[in-house]
């Protein structure tokens, strides 16, 4: 029998304190804030616990800690890129991590022209196409600023690059498990929302949860989430332990909290009804974001083949 996969109590601990900021701090304003009024006292709340220097390399933190820090930021719905953060704080040379790791300043990590955070970034990275290259880069004009589905300031910008980054492959899977933990967080808020909802909301003399339409889906969902839960917790493991599979995992680990998340948010919708579509609503504007973050072109470095390739070598085997 397979040893169970599980955090350690230390990672529990750390989960715990972000639960706990997060109930205090992480208000519905701070939740729903947009491009022009970015909550930086709740950001840098964070780094002071230590959440944002988790990835910094020779500091206590792993993929477990990320993993399990992020997925209680995803279930607060908590703003600000995580990931970017996560990337930055591993791969940058130490005289740039400081800013980041304090909260200081916002990262900007994707491929130009169109840059995640950037109205606000003043740290900007560059991805390479392959996942295994990056660079430190400048603005090479103001960015034009864009509205996007999640409610996150994107813009057009054009880069310099200024400097090649090291530890780029070791970054990119700490990132994708900050995006994976995130991404299952939020799926599991909108699906802890729709049971509470099919559990209170009443039709013909019936809770709506007791009718097998309602039931069977979140019960579905619940399950591939609970799926998702598991592989993330393997991945960061694998990663902690410098497993060779360990980014394959991590990349299997984010497409499974993506797919999750978003059958979560859907099944969430349909349970809800049409409040449950309303940016407004409990659960309108957290789908958009799932929507938004599972499909990050900027990070995807062909993770899907990567998790192939994985699993074709496991079958020759």
């Amino acid at each position: 029998m397979s040893e169970p996969v599980a955090f350690t109590p230390d990672q529990e601990a750390l989960a715990g304190s972000v639960r706990s900021y997060c109930a205090a701090r992480c208000t519905e304003d701070v939740q729903r804030a947009g491009s022009g009024a970015f909550p930086w006292s709740f950001w840098q709340g964070l780094a002071e616990l230590g959440v944002l220097s988790l990835a910094v390399p020779g500091e206590e933190g792993g993929a477990g800690e990320i993993a399990a820090a992020s997925m209680e930021l995803g279930r607060a719905f908590a703003p600000g890129p995580l990931a970017a953060t996560v990337f930055a704080a591993h791969t940058l040379p130490s005289v740039y991590t400081s800013a980041v790791v304090s909260g200081a300043s916002l990262v900007s990590w994707g491929r130009p022209p169109l840059m995640p955070w950037a109205p606000l970034a003043e740290v900007f990275i560059e991805s390479g196409t392959d996942g295994e290259a990056a660079w430190l880069a400048r603005p090479a004009g103001g960015p034009t600023a864009l509205e996007t589905l999640g409610n996150e300031p994107w813009g057009r910008v054009p880069l310099e690059r200024v400097l090649p980054l090291e530890r780029v492959r070791a970054g990119t899977d700490l990132a994708d498990m900050a995006l994976a933990g995130y991404l299952w967080g939020a799926g599991q808020r909108v699906l802890d929302a729709a049971v509470e909802h099919a559990r209170t909301r009443v039709q013909f003399g019936r809770a709506i949860g007791t009718f097998q339409a309602v039931a069977h889906p979140i019960a579905d969902a619940g399950l591939g989430l609970e799926a998702a839960r598991q592989l993330i917790k393997v991945a960061a493991k694998a990663v902690d332990q410098r497993h060779p599979q360990g980014s394959a995992l991590t990349g299997a680990a984010r497409l499974s909290a993506a797919r999750a998340a978003m059958d979560a948010a859907f099944v969430s919708h349909q349970t809800h009804g049409a409040m449950g579509y309303s940016v407004e609503g409990p659960i309108g504007h957290i789908a958009q974001r799932i929507r938004q973050l599972s499909l990050l072109p900027s990070h995807a470095n062909h993770t899907g083949e990567q998790v192939l390739a994985m699993y074709s070598e496991s079958g020759r085997e």
